[in-house]
């Protein structure tokens, strides 16, 4: 992953130009394809880097903006189309990512666009990654004892979903319209807070295997993930202690056939020794779901309590995604614990 998030932080990084047809490439060589004429991967990394600061020679001196030969052998460079053609044709050759310079690259509330001239803002998840992993790092750092379940729960239930702006995050592959969760996840991590959630959803290996068991993987299969044979499919269930809820339905099934799914869900105090959080529903439009108990008493820091979720919706012959949210609200205010809910047909995509 970190090599893969390297190589996508130099997205963000180089300069992109708008004169003429020029644009900005990272180019990768893959060496799986050298050349036999070439008995290292360093020499051929050379010949190449050679043949594109040659060919960029038209362009300003900087031009060839990067090399790298470490984790991920490749180079940067502002190329023409010609230029761009040259390298394709050369074996091993991979042209990783480009953009448009005389386009915007996203927009900044409803009325700023920004421009590709300078620097570029991409959204996704790989564009995600390198940000999630190194939040996830110093909250590790900050919190050793936490497990990988509980800095990923203090990340998805602190995010917010509002931008720089202060509007809803908007989804650009639906023309802009606000994002649900499922394009957005949980929305923007906001490290500060994740540091101190109040609450987290914990889960072990165990309730993992449980569920890799639920989904009918065989024991080899298993056995491949967790190379040890301590774990059982005794309580297999696909109801993982998760962050967030999902309630599936299928839209070929009658119109308006009220469907329900419930869910079980334990929660860790990781904040006040002696605390009281209340719970608010935010439900989908169309769709009842019930929290019980409403409010969760802890006595103790690292003291454990459960609630259960029902949700009861109607199959949509449309195949929408609906989404809403369940908040915990420390007392003392100074906590507040969101997980999303998304009602979805079986057939939606990411």
């Amino acid at each position: 992953m970190f090599h893969l998030c390297s190589l996508l932080l130099l997205v963000f990084s180089f300069h992109a130009t708008s004169t003429g047809d020029f644009s900005t490439y990272i180019v990768h060589l893959d060496p799986s394809s050298r050349p036999e004429h070439f008995t290292t991967h360093q020499q051929w990394h050379s010949s190449i880097v050679s043949v594109a600061k040659s060919s960029t020679s038209t362009v300003a001196s900087d031009s060839f903006l990067y090399s790298y030969e470490n984790a991920l052998h490749g180079f940067s460079a502002v190329l023409s189309q010609q230029e761009l053609q040259t390298l394709q044709n050369l074996p091993g050759s991979l042209v990783l990512a480009s953009w448009i310079p005389d386009d915007y690259t996203a927009a900044v509330g409803k009325n700023t666009l920004l421009s590709s001239e300078g620097f570029n803002l991409i959204s996704g998840t790989s564009m995600a990654c390198p940000h999630a992993s190194g939040v996830a790092a110093l909250l590790r750092g900050v919190h050793p004892e936490w497990s990988h379940a509980a800095i990923r729960s203090a990340m998805m239930t602190t995010a917010t979903e509002l931008d720089s702006s202060m509007m809803p995050i908007k989804d650009v592959g639906q023309n802009f319209t606000v994002a649900s969760p499922l394009a957005m996840g949980a929305g923007h991590i906001v490290p500060n807070l994740a540091m101190d959630p109040g609450l987290v959803y914990d889960a072990a290996p165990q309730d993992y295997v449980s569920l890799l068991c639920s989904m009918n993987f065989t024991r080899n299969q298993i056995m491949t993930i967790t190379r040890s044979n301590n774990y059982d499919c005794a309580n297999s269930s696909l109801d993982l202690n998760y962050p967030s809820f999902v309630a599936f339905y299928d839209k070929n099934v009658t119109t308006g056939a009220m469907l329900k799914h419930r869910f079980r869900r334990v929660v860790t105090n990781v904040g006040a020794a002696a605390t009281t959080y209340k719970v608010k529903v935010a439900p989908p439009e169309g769709v009842k779901v019930a929290v019980w108990p409403q409010s969760l008493v802890f006595g103790k820091k690292n003291e454990q309590r459960d609630y259960y979720v029902e949700i009861v919706y109607p199959s949509d012959g449309q195949g929408r995604v609906l989404y809403g949210s369940i908040v915990w609200s420390e007392e003392s205010g100074s906590h507040v614990v969101r997980s999303p809910i998304v009602v979805a047909p079986t057939s939606a995509g990411k």
